[in-house]
């Protein structure tokens, strides 16, 4: 079963972070087979081999396949591969439903959560977190990246529950300290700062960058996923 996992093929210039992965109606027959094999899991579990749930080597196959394409895929794009494997993950869990698969127990499914938190972290880790850290010290050239962020990713297909999730989550960590640096910058600046600030804008040529509220961020960030 192990086998058949990792000997699926994607074909790699025609996917993007919305494919689903061939590996996964292979993951649900091997889990299905093995569930339904109690000899099988008896022995195994009779063995001592395994430390943990007996599904735990399909689930690390699988994973492992999904990961070297979506290295292969996504080279050079920031999070986007993350994206690709939790649409995938979702993919699984929602086939899991459709077909009340009986060895979807309490142990599965935490696993795959597990699988989706670890991939959200680092997306967020990459395409967010870092732009954080500017925020706190420069809005202009905050803004400016966290725009091109939008930009970039305003087209990425995200698996409706994903999108609803990540969307929320970017908009949490991201507009409460924009809101609060926006506000210290107003409360430090006075009214001659300001003008100073401006005449030299002005006369280096440089186009001023606008002040986005906190709503209009989350505007944007709503607008993101939308394939």
């Amino acid at each position: 079963m192990e086998m058949a996992l990792t000997g699926t093929f994607l074909d790699i210039r025609s996917s993007n972070e919305s494919t689903i992965h061939p590996a996964n109606g292979l993951l649900l027959h091997a889990l299905q087979s093995f569930s339904g094999n109690t000899y099988m899991v008896q022995s195994i579990l009779a063995s001592g081999d395994y430390t943990t749930e007996p599904y735990c080597r399909l689930l690390q196959c699988w994973a492992s396949e999904l990961e070297k394409d979506a290295e292969m895929m996504c080279q050079g794009e920031k999070g986007r591969k993350y994206i690709f494997l939790m649409n995938n993950i979702y993919d699984v869990l929602q086939m899991m439903r459709r077909q009340g698969a009986t060895f979807a127990d309490v142990g599965l499914l935490s696993r795959l959560d597990s699988m989706i938190q670890r991939y959200k972290k680092s997306y967020f880790d990459e395409c967010w977190v870092p732009l954080m850290s500017i925020c706190r010290l420069n809005l202009d050239k905050f803004t400016a990246e966290f725009l091109a962020t939008c930009d970039n990713q305003r087209t990425w297909k995200v698996t409706a529950q994903l999108r609803y999730e990540l969307r929320q989550e970017i908009v949490d960590l991201t507009v409460p300290s924009y809101g609060l640096s926006l506000s210290a910058l107003h409360a430090n600046q006075s009214w001659f700062s300001a003008v100073l600030c401006s005449l030299k804008r002005v006369t280096a040529g440089k186009k001023k960058q606008k002040r986005y509220t906190g709503e209009e961020l989350a505007q944007k960030i709503r607008g993101l996923f939308e394939g």
